[in-house]
């Protein structure tokens, strides 16, 4: 019961966030997006670390939206990182585009990947920033969407850009970690789907 009612309270917290976010971008940005996201934190009463890495997250996300949407789903690539396979039982093969997914059914990758094939959207499993980097130098993306831990999500929109040049959205982790991390599907889904 105590994880059910943790994931609803971290809903409404989300909901806050990409509400204050969303009317602070409406009237355009005339600070830094951590000061940005302090303030929203401050206004939500919650000053925690995962909250404010979260909110600067969907503040970047709220400025590259309208870029992101226009770009077609076939000129859009999906970055996921490696970490959210069942270590233990994935059998994935791995080369310079990073790992295969068997779509086994054993972690949440394969649910994933499912719906980048729906979509008609190229993605790759990888193992960090670097090998995103020579992926979009080699493949030519005209958008991305990043599902990884804060620091390596910040990392992406600081070297790959945003706005109209290479616009992109970013999922969190819910757990990260570097083995068996965990994601909102529906978060994926959301932004995949835009």
């Amino acid at each position: 019961m105590a994880k059910k009612e943790t994931a609803l309270k971290d809903d409404g917290i989300k909901r806050k966030i990409k509400d204050f976010a969303a009317r602070t971008l409406t009237v355009g940005l005339h600070t830094s997006v951590s000061d940005i996201a302090n303030k929203i934190m401050k206004d939500i009463g919650v000053m925690d670390e995962k909250w404010s890495r979260y909110t600067t997250i969907e503040l970047y996300n709220g400025i590259n939206k309208d870029f992101y949407k226009v770009v077609p789903k076939k000129d859009r690539v999906v970055f996921l990182p490696h970490c959210l396979r069942n270590i233990k039982e994935c059998k994935m093969p791995v080369d310079e585009d990073g790992y295969h997914c068997l779509k086994c059914g054993k972690c949440v990758l394969g649910d994933i990947v499912k719906e980048c094939e729906k979509n008609e959207m190229k993605y790759f499993i990888v193992g960090g920033g670097s090998q995103v980097f020579n992926i979009v130098q080699r493949h030519k993306p005209k958008a991305f969407l990043g599902v990884a831990c804060f620091n390596e999500l910040q990392m992406a929109i600081e070297k790959l850009g945003g706005g109209s040049h290479f616009p992109g959205q970013g999922v969190m982790l819910k757990k990260d970690g570097c083995v068996n991390t965990e994601v909102d599907l529906t978060e994926v889904f959301e932004k995949m789907n835009m």
